[in-house]
Order: structure tokens, then C-alpha cells, then sequence
């Protein structure tokens, strides 16, 4: 589980492991954070608190292709970014 501290940008090149949430925790409250993807598979992520399923109906999803996606979480107490695949892309995670 990655943690950016207060004051930095992001965490950057993460494997993820496939069927399992991989958790980045910002130290500081992010507005807007974007999720950029190399596209080798669908991830599902979630910036409220709750846990992502692979194909899950509360996740956002960035599809197999190289891209990235903007989300805004709730303000509350630092932000924390959830992801899965049933892949191993790599991603990174930063504010913007």
C-alpha cells in the first residue's frame, strides 16, 4: 500500500497484482486525482472509501487500452484511491 506524503504528487509505476486491491493513501485531501493506466487490462477503482471488485458496479473503470481518468473524491480526511484487475497492469496514481 503505497502512501504519498503531504506536500508530493504520487505514486507512480505500480504493478498491480491480479484479483487484489492495491490501496494508494494520500496524506493530504486531493480535489482531483488521475488514474493513468498502460492498457494491458481493465482496472476498477473507487475514491470513496469502498472497496473495488473486478467488473464491480461502484468502481469507475479504465478499460484495457492506454488511458487515464480523472475522479474526484470526497474531501475528508486525506484521499484514498482503491484499484484492481483481473490482470497486472501498471499504473500510476497523482494529483492534478
Amino acid at each position: 500500500m503505497p502512501t504519498v506524503p503531504a506536500g508530493q504528487i504520487g505514486a507512480h509505476n505500480l504493478t498491480l497484482t491480479a484479483n487484489t486491491v492495491t490501496e494508494v493513501d494520500f496524506a493530504d485531501d486531493v480535489d482531483t486525482v488521475e488514474v493513468l493506466s498502460d492498457g494491458t487490462a481493465p482496472v476498477y477503482v473507487t475514491v470513496d472509501g469502498s472497496s473495488p471488485t473486478v467488473g464491480g458496479a461502484n468502481c469507475y473503470l479504465l478499460p484495457a487500452a492506454i488511458g487515464a481518468k480523472e475522479l474526484h473524491p470526497p474531501t475528508a480526511g486525506g484521499t484514498v484511491v482503491k484499484l484492481i484487475s483481473a490482470g497486472t497492469p501498471t499504473v500510476s496514481v497523482a494529483k492534478v
